[in-house]
This record gives structure tokens, C-alpha cells and sequence, in this order.
């Protein structure tokens, strides 16, 4: 009996004539585009070996993703390697049905040539670039991400024109005067932005459409005076800056912000002014890199976070006898969940604030949980020991304390 019913599922498994069924095929192009969408363009191109029904598949996919990386060692120089794949895309973007495009990913290279380093001749090493993005902004693509190792691509504003883009990453590239005027008038729909490594030669962001915001530790900012940013429907604001701190205004909708600060060039007024813009979020990470600080005269430095229901700080707020964690406690009435990160060496508790409270109580009523975030070698650490002795001499229970360790 057994016999007879493996006789029949091996019948099944055979077409008319004798010949194997590929289940895969028996799947809708829908489905097989959907697969091919997560190859690289040249794996995606060669499908097209697979069967008859395979040879143009390719041309419909819903993302696009193109990479220098897939030529490496296909010729003797980078130079060659890079030709190639300049070649190929754009016989790719030129190939391809003008269907729809959810996203399109491009990872370009510009040779690393000292004589390459006019603007002019990077304009025009990065010509193919800017043509690409605007033939993906053209098939209506929703999603856009675009890096280049060098930080040597230049962006031209004009290309972000689109109804469609929600979604825009930039890794190392040039951001010129007029880009981020250009992406608010050009690019109606856009809600998420994420800038990591670039070179931000505007003064202004302004959006009225933005919702997630994040400039990493390795952007910076070209100019000598202060940016400003000004996004009123922003929920989302990560900055992890390591110069000035950028102005911000109209931030009434942001209800998260993860922020890093810390430079030579900060003063008591630019932190006064960056967490009274951040004052209407319910939840904060707040880490600070920067000099000394003489806060003894400044008591109004940090605002009341009325909203504010989670509050993560670094090891800097254990400085001045827990000087920036008290203020922070004292301003925040309705705090459900305070995290303290602590790095995987001894937390720093040198003198990064000079300052001394008339009054150091605070009350939490709302307060259930703190968690200390450390190295497990950490935890008999006398820094650490000295804060839960702080945090229970202020009322807090140790059932409301947790210690973990870094994953």
C-alpha cells in the first residue's frame, strides 16, 4: 500500500511526456518577480538563462538594486570595473519596462584619484548617478537609498522631483546650497529622511512633510555659522552630531528624539535651546560628548518635559555628584522608565558639569522601573553601587531597579 502511494506522488511530480515538474514555475509571476527583486541587478538579469518563461522577468522588478560591488575583479583596474558597471546599469535602466518601482538602491563608486578632485570633475564622475536616480524617481519609486565610499558624489539637487518618494537614505554624499529647499518643493510626499556620513553645505532643512529625521556622528556640517532645522510634523529626530548644534523650530509634533551632543564649540545656550525644542517629546535619549561645562548660574538649562515618559542618559549624567541626573528627574514629573547606559569601560565620572543644587529631591510618582545598562564586570563596580545607593536613598524601591548587561 505504501509502494502504490509513493508510485502516485512521484506520477505527480511529473509532467505529460516523462518529463520533472518545477514547482517554482508553477508559482505566478507576481511571486517569482517578488523573489527576484532582492538580487543584485546583474543576478537579477540572470535569471533570464533559467527557461523561456524567465527571459524577461527582470525587466518588470519592483526594486532595483545596484551595486559597484558585483564587478569588483571583473577586469585588470577599479577603473575597468567601474566602467563596466556603469555600462550595465544603464543598459539595465534603458532595458527595463517602465513599471512602477517600489525602490531602487544604488551603491556607486568614483575612483579614488587625487586628480579627480575638482568640482567640475566631480560633477561629472557623478553624472550616472544623478541620471539613475532621476529614471528611478521617473517609474514613481517610493523608496530611494544611494551611497558611495568615498564622499565624493555629488547630488544635484534638480533630480528630486517626485510625488512618490517617501522614503530617501543618503550615505556619503555632498549636499549642495538649495538641496533640502529643492527635496520640500520637489518632493511632495517625502517622510523619511536618513543622512548618514554627508556633507551638508545648507543652512536650512525645512520640511513640511517630513516625519522621521536622522543626521549621524559622521555628517557634518561645512559652514561656520549655525543650521537650522524646521519640520512641524516631524515624530522621529535622531542627531548624533559632533559640531554645533543646529537650531531647531516647529518641532511641535516630535515625539521621540535620540540625540548625541558634544564639541568644543557648545555653550550652556545651545543645550538650552536644543532640549526647550525637544520639551513636548514622551521619549528622549539625551547623550552628552562635549567639554565642561559651568552650569552653576545656568539653572534653567534643561526644561520641563511635562509629556516625557521614557528617558534614557549616558554615564555623563553621573558626573557632579549626579548633578544632570537629578535636574533631568526634577523636570520630568510624569517619568515611567528611566534607562542609564553605561559603556563597556569604567563609566566616566569626570568633570563634565560644574554645578551645585540648592535643592536635589525629586519626585516621580509615576516612575516604575529603572534600568542600569552595563558590562557584566561592571556590576559590583563601585560607580555603580554608588548610583543604586543614590537611587534608593531618593525613594526608589530595588524592586524598580534592573541591572543588564551589554548583549
Amino acid at each position: 500500500m505504501a509502494e502504490k502511494s509513493g508510485s502516485r506522488r512521484m506520477a505527480a511530480a511529473r509532467v505529460p511526456g516523462g518529463g520533472a515538474r518545477c514547482r517554482i514555475n508553477a508559482l505566478p509571476d507576481d511571486a517569482l518577480l517578488h523573489v527576484i527583486s532582492f538580487l543584485n541587478a546583474r543576478q537579477a538579469v540572470r535569471t533570464c538563462v533559467l527557461s523561456r518563461r524567465w527571459r524577461h522577468l527582470w525587466r518588470s522588478v519592483a526594486r532595483i538594486n545596484a551595486s559597484y560591488e558585483e564587478f569588483d575583479g571583473m577586469a585588470d583596474t577599479d577603473e575597468e570595473c567601474n566602467a563596466l558597471f556603469k555600462k550595465f546599469i544603464s543598459r539595465f535602466l534603458i532595458l527595463r519596462n517602465p513599471t512602477a518601482l517600489d525602490e531602487f538602491r544604488l551603491r556607486y563608486s568614483i575612483p579614488d584619484d587625487d586628480s579627480i578632485d575638482s568640482v567640475h570633475q566631480l560633477e561629472a564622475e557623478s553624472a550616472d548617478a544623478n541620471l539613475w536616480i532621476n529614471h528611478a524617481l521617473q517609474w514613481n519609486a517610493r523608496s530611494v537609498k544611494v551611497s558611495e565610499w568615498g564622499l565624493k558624489l555629488h547630488l544635484d539637487p534638480a533630480v528630486f522631483t517626485s510625488n512618490y518618494l517617501i522614503s530617501l537614505k543618503l550615505s556619503n554624499a555632498i549636499l549642495f546650497p538649495g538641496f533640502f529647499r529643492n527635496i520640500q518643493t520637489g518632493c511632495t510626499k517625502l517622510e523619511r529622511l536618513i543622512l548618514r556620513g554627508c556633507a551638508i553645505n545648507d543652512i536650512e532643512i525645512s520640511s513640511q512633510t517630513l516625519k522621521v529625521l536622522t543626521i549621524d556622528i559622521h555628517c557634518h556640517f561645512t559652514f561656520d555659522g549655525w543650521a537650522s532645522i524646521s519640520a512641524p510634523s516631524l515624530i522621529y529626530f535622531g542627531f548624533f552630531g559632533d559640531g554645533k548644534i543646529p537650531l531647531l523650530n516647529n518641532m511641535e509634533s516630535l515625539e521621540t528624539a535620540s540625540v548625541s551632543v558634544g564639541t568644543n564649540h557648545i555653550v550652556v545656550d545651545d543645550i538650552h535651546q536644543f532640549l526647550g525644542s525637544l520639551s513636548g517629546v514622551t521619549n528622549l535619549d539625551f547623550y552628552y560628548q562635549g567639554k565642561m561645562l559651568k552650569m552653576e548660574h545656568n539653572s534653567h538649562w534643561c526644561p520641563k518635559f511635562n509629556n516625557l515618559t521614557i528617558l534614557t542618559l549616558g554615564d555623563w549624567c553621573l558626573c557632579a555628584d549626579f548633578y544632570a541626573l537629578i535636574v533631568f528627574l526634577q523636570n520630568s514629573p510624569n517619568l515611567v522608565k528611566l534607562t542609564l547606559e553605561f559603556e563597556l569601560q569604567s563609566p566616566d565620572t569626570g568633570k563634565k558639569f560644574i554645578g551645585e543644587l540648592e535643592e536635589r529631591s525629586f519626585t516621580c510618582d509615576h516612575l516604575k522601573i529603572v534600568e542600569i545598562v552595563c558590562s557584566e564586570d561592571l556590576e559590583d563596580d563601585p560607580v555603580v553601587k554608588n548610583l543604586e545607593n543614590f537611587l534608593l536613598g531618593s525613594g526608589i524601591s530595588p524592586d524598580q531597579i534592573d541591572i543588564i548587561n551589554w548583549c
